[in-house]
């Protein structure tokens, strides 16, 4: 796992890190190795590296990154979709599936407290319903939006 991987592995220029992971991109896979880079400009990493990924999970773009070709496994209505994004929605790309998934998170990574999130936890839920299952486990989850489309995927 590698954070800001355009550092290590920048466009232009080289280096030894640069260069052991491109192997590891390139042969990895065959060799049991799993590269996992995260950046917030894909169009700043090594064009061999992105190009080797096989699953591919974006956020929020800023417009002008959002029209470079690396974004090129997104169709035109998700790229733009992408600039628009909340914190927490995603759009994952992956092989077994021909379109990228739009994914959110039911809460923001910030609610570590109880008073931050949606409601108590299960296990609180059950000793106040004397000692009894929760009826549902999803209740205190915000409910998704109401979609004027339900035939469109996105």
């Amino acid at each position: 796992m590698i954070d800001e991987l355009n550092k290590y592995a920048p466009r232009e220029g080289s280096s030894p890190i640069k260069e052991v992971l491109l192997d590891i991109a390139e042969r990895g896979r065959s060799l049991g190795i799993i590269l996992i880079g995260a950046q917030q400009t894909a169009s700043e990493v090594e064009r061999r590296i992105v190009s080797n990924s096989s699953v591919k999970v974006v956020g929020r773009l800023d417009p002008a990154e959002a029209g470079r070709p690396e974004y090129g496994f997104l169709p035109p209505s998700q790229r733009q979709r992408a600039t628009l994004a909340k914190p927490g929605t995603m759009f994952v790309s992956q092989p077994e599936i021909p379109v990228p998934l739009a994914v959110e998170f039911p809460f923001p990574a910030w609610a570590t407290r109880l008073s931050e999130s949606a409601g108590p936890p299960p296990s609180a839920a059950i000793g106040q319903a004397g000692g009894s299952a929760p009826r549902d486990p999803f209740a205190r989850l915000p409910a998704a939006p109401a979609d004027e489309d339900d035939d469109a995927p996105f």
